[in-house]
């Protein structure tokens, strides 16, 4: 009997954890279909998840690093980390792989709300995890999410750099998604330096691969497509529409509502830019409210653009009545840029609708806004319109206290002497009169001229601060470029020594020599180089020649070498040296110019 009792209730219990994992399966089947594509469906399943009884911790675990993913996607950051630490701390048992997984979660999500170091940190603790059990899939892909991090930070070159080393690695290693992922974010790093056309070669390369229908391949797929189109909107070429369309109805066929509206979005920018404000409105419209409703963290810049497509439209009583919607808690998690191109959509509107209280509310905004990007030119410029403000404000309450005060005055004379010098008294106020209607005429053509003055700076101040930033990109363009360039040059040689894998024989040796110098002699790079770097620097050459006339001709290029705050092993690989010589080559230089260490080197050069 006893046995029995036993043998149903064990059977009960069977019963009961089958259908347990069974219901988990199919919800978490279900949840991955739609975990990128449909955010708030995708919740649902994982309530469902959590609501099973007698759960795996490793299931629950798992489902809570899920719940981390959903919370990063619809920008609810510290839902994000909250989930992750769960799904960290509650499976015990979990390997080492698991937790390394779920920091580089964590990392990521805080990538996304701007806590880079700690990301950095973390990514770092993660690596060393993976190395301790000899995981290379994972040791590149961390390597990877580096990369992305800079990139996120805006710091390309250091993104570009790893990407460079990484892909090839990648490409020895085989494993296909980590490379064309990594090929997407080199393509990125591109289309950010303004390296459009190298981009879309990037992204058409990565097209077959994400055409093919696995996990969220596609949705890459039509990303891709539409990054493209908006390199095409950037050259200002009429392909971009095609491609921005093409991409839309991807996402539709896949039900992919958020990045539909995404790409709605550059729709209607690439009309709005193209003057096309009715075009633009209802994909602006549609694309802000979606985001505003389900990602409200996303919604701030399509927003702004809405605002400005209504003001070219001349449709004032929709922009006020947009105006009043409840952005605080929008632009709390808004980043830098977009909150200066709202305050100054803002600025603009209040400016035209003569609201000159709330527009220099704006102001304010966004000075303490300009001082964070610091932005010193814009500040000043910004200052002064605050100065000139709070001087007009002062002005006309000068104005009216003066008015007040003589009032009072020519009351208190009358009231004295209009019995005994009345006529005299006539006299004097008609005098008085012409004499302050002049001194009113003359400060008024003081301020016109003042304000003529003052117009005049301003112009010339965005002139500058314009060919300023121009001339600060093209530089960072012009370095970029050149790793690039390098890049490029390298992958020729390893490309034809992969072609000719077989082992040389002696007699082909120097044929083989003198093909790779040839490929390396047709490409002028450095003197490219040195042109660009005598512009950029035009008294350089001279006053090092000045100040070290025993310094010759190729130890002033490496000093220019030094002065771009290049790696040793970035200048080994220009120059063509070993890293060795290059450490001498900074030894011996140090000894000429009588230099004690490499800083101070490295300082003096940059004083330059």
């Amino acid at each position: 009997m006893k046995k029995g009792v036993v043998l149903f209730c064990f059977f009960i219990f069977s019963f009961l954890q089958s259908q347990n994992k069974d219901g988990y399966s199919h919800l978490y089947n279900s949840f991955s279909k739609v975990q990128f594509s449909n955010p708030p469906e995708s919740k649902q399943y994982l309530d469902s998840i959590l609501l099973l009884p007698k759960l795996h911790d490793s299931l629950i675990s798992k489902t809570y690093n899920d719940m981390g993913i959903y919370h990063a996607i619809i920008g609810d950051y510290d839902g994000a980390i909250t989930s992750f630490k769960k799904a960290y701390s509650i499976d015990k048992n979990s390997s080492v792989k698991t937790k390394a997984n779920i920091l580089c979660n964590i990392a990521n999500t805080q990538k996304l709300f701007g806590k880079f170091d700690l990301a950095l940190q973390n990514l770092a603790i993660s690596k060393k995890m993976y190395a301790s059990i000899s995981d290379e899939r994972n040791l590149l892909k961390v390597e990877s999410e580096v990369s992305a991090v800079y990139y996120n930070q805006s710091n390309y070159n250091k993104s570009l750099e790893i990407s460079m080393d990484l892909i090839p690695r990648l490409e020895v290693f085989g494993d296909e998604k980590l490379l064309n992922i990594q090929l997407l974010r080199l393509a990125n790093i591109q289309f950010n330096v303004g390296d459009y056309q190298s981009a879309i070669e990037n992204y058409t390369k990565i097209l077959p691969y994400f055409s093919k229908n696995e996990g969220n391949n596609l949705q890459n797929k039509y990303i891709a497509l539409m990054n493209i189109g908006e390199c095409y909107a950037e050259l200002n070429d009429a392909k971009a529409l095609s491609f921005l369309k093409q991409s839309l109805e991807g996402f539709r066929t896949i039900s992919d509502k958020r990045n539909e509206h995404f790409c709605m979005g550059r729709i209607g920018k690439y009309y709005y830019k193209s003057k096309k404000y009715d075009f633009a409105l209802p994909y602006l419209k549609n694309s802000y409210e979606y985001l505003y409703q389900n990602l409200p963290h996303l919604s701030l810049e399509l927003f702004s653009y809405y605002l400005k497509n209504l003001d070219q439209l001349n449709r004032i009583s929709e922009v006020e009545k947009a105006i009043r919607m409840d952005f605080d808690a929008i632009l709390t998690d808004a980043n830098l840029q977009e909150k200066i191109f709202y305050y100054e959509t803002l600025v603009g509107l209040y400016q035209k609708t003569g609201n000159q209280s709330l527009q220099f509310d704006c102001l304010k905004k966004l000075q303490t806004l300009y001082q964070e990007r610091e932005k010193t030119n814009t500040f000043e410029e910004l200052q002064k319109k605050l100065n000139v403000y709070e001087l007009n404000n002062a002005i006309d309450k000068n104005k009216t206290l003066e008015l007040k005060v003589s009032n009072l005055k020519l009351q208190n004379a009358v009231i004295i002497i209009s019995v005994l010098l009345l006529v005299v008294l006539i006299v004097f106020v008609i005098d008085k009169q012409r004499k302050k209607n002049k001194i009113q005429e003359l400060s008024l053509l003081q301020l016109e001229q003042e304000k003529v003055l003052h117009e005049k700076r301003a112009k010339l101040k965005d002139v500058e601060l314009q060919l300023n930033i121009e001339i600060s990109q093209a530089k960072e363009r012009e370095l970029t470029a050149l790793q690039l360039k390098i890049y490029q040059i390298k992958e020729k040689v390893l490309d034809y020594i992969k072609q000719n894998e077989i082992a040389l024989e002696k007699k082909q040796l120097n044929t083989f020599v003198k093909k790779i110098e040839k490929q390396f002699d047709n490409d002028d790079y450095w003197e490219e180089f040195q042109l660009k770097f005598t512009h950029m620097h035009p008294n350089f050459v001279s006053t090092v020649k000045n100040d070290y006339p025993e310094l010759t001709k190729k130890d002033i290029d490496f000093l220019i070498l030094i002065k771009l705050n290049l790696s040793n092993k970035e200048i080994a690989t220009l120059i063509n040296i070993s890293y060795e010589s290059v450490i001498s080559k900074r030894y011996l230089l140090r000894k000429k110019m009588n230099v004690d260490s490499d800083n101070e080197l490295l300082m003096y050069l940059l004083k330059l």
